[in-house]
């Protein structure tokens, strides 16, 4: 009788003491700054990286837009004298629901080569821009580059392989002429518009990535 109540009382201590364990793990910081052991969340890591698009995003927009009303005075150069992107030989979903029936290699793969296609434009445009854009091209460029290093991880944390795949190639605008002297103009305007959609196909793909991965597509 004595030895069942002290079996009783010694499995009472080792629960106890599983308890106490789990709530010391539960409470324990994920990610330790400066441990080589810190392991941050997939989903920390998808909501930085969409933080960062959304923004890069909104930035590009902000000085399309400004350009637009500023250069364009209603001339329509779009219409007259736009040429693809440089990134249009990438294969891409059309629309939302396509992009929803890509599988998530691929689209991270695409998230990837975009980023790395606008390494050369990007630094052209942080040097060639106006000198009230200047500092928002510079910002742009610097978050691409965080990004592409958020998306490495992402991928590893994903287990897929983004390897040293073909992206496309980007080069400087020698032939993109504009009547009245409007070349320069002309070929700013140009990166930019392909800029901004690329950087909105990017935000979109992270996102549809983060609710498959970390939501299993409920929401």
């Amino acid at each position: 009788m004595a030895s069942s109540r002290r079996g009783i009382m010694l499995l009472a201590l080792l629960m106890s003491d599983v308890l106490v364990m789990r709530k010391m793990v539960s409470s324990m910081p994920i990610c330790t700054p400066g441990s080589f052991q810190c392991q941050v969340l997939l989903s920390d890591l998808f909501d930085r990286a969409i933080k960062l698009s959304h923004y890069i995003h909104s930035l590009s927009t902000e000085m399309y837009e400004d350009l637009d009303q500023r250069f364009s005075q209603g001339r329509q150069i779009l219409g007259k004298a736009m040429i693809s992107c440089h990134t249009s030989s990438l294969s891409t979903p059309e629309d939302k629901d396509q992009a929803l029936q890509t599988h998530h290699d691929d689209l991270i793969n695409l998230v990837q080569k975009l980023l790395r296609s606008w390494n050369q434009p990007l630094q052209h445009l942080a040097l060639e821009a106006p000198d009230n854009m200047a500092s928002k091209m510079k910002e742009v460029e610097e978050h691409a580059k965080i990004l592409q290093g958020g998306i490495d991880r992402i991928a590893g944390r994903m287990q897929s392989n983004l390897g040293d795949e073909f992206y496309p190639q980007w080069l400087t605008p020698g032939d993109s002429r504009m009547p009245n002297g409007d070349s320069e103009s002309y070929a700013l305007y140009h990166l930019l518009h392909c800029f901004r959609r690329d950087s909105n196909k990017i935000d979109n793909y992270l996102k549809i990535l983060r609710c498959r991965m970390v939501h299993a597509s409920n929401c």
